[in-house]
């Protein structure tokens, strides 16, 4: 649900302030090393969005707990996504991967060559995927932030 908060650390504040001694908040979010987030700083103002959706990974989510002073361990869970389609021209599961990555509906015609240009170039940087037996796998990794009292 942080993605679609707009006051994020007052809302990790509240929360946090409703913990007994042994309770635990888990917040799952993409991994601020993820592909999503390497992503989202290149080409989140490029992207068009019609929600409240907001680009936050893990790292934010972490930044906002340690100036909040809330203590919390983060664990790292890796995962992967084929996007090799992405790159095949005329490929109908690439186009639809493309919309799911950028969440912009016929992203491949509503996006300018250069956006699109820029965004493939991006999807294949090693900061978002790795190639592997002739496939291009996308960091899709999570991470788990587990928060004490």
């Amino acid at each position: 649900m942080l993605y679609y908060v707009k006051d994020i650390p007052a809302t990790l504040s509240f929360f946090h302030g409703l913990l007994d001694a042994n309770a635990r908040i888990l917040i799952i979010l993409v991994s601020g090393s993820s592909g999503w987030a390497h992503l989202w700083k290149q080409y989140g103002t490029s992207l068009p969005r019609d929600d409240l959706c907001l680009y936050v990974s893990a790292a934010d989510i972490a930044a906002a707990l340690d100036a909040g002073g809330m203590r919390f361990q983060s664990h790292e869970l890796p995962s992967d996504l084929d996007i090799s389609d992405c790159f095949t021209e005329g490929s109908g599961d690439g186009e639809l991967l493309l919309d799911f990555l950028t969440e912009t509906c016929n992203f491949s015609k509503a996006a300018s060559p250069v956006l699109k240009a820029g965004v493939l170039e991006t999807l294949r940087d090693p900061a978002c995927s790795i190639c592997s037996d002739g496939k291009v796998l996308f960091n899709n990794n999570l991470e788990a932030l587990m928060v004490a009292p």
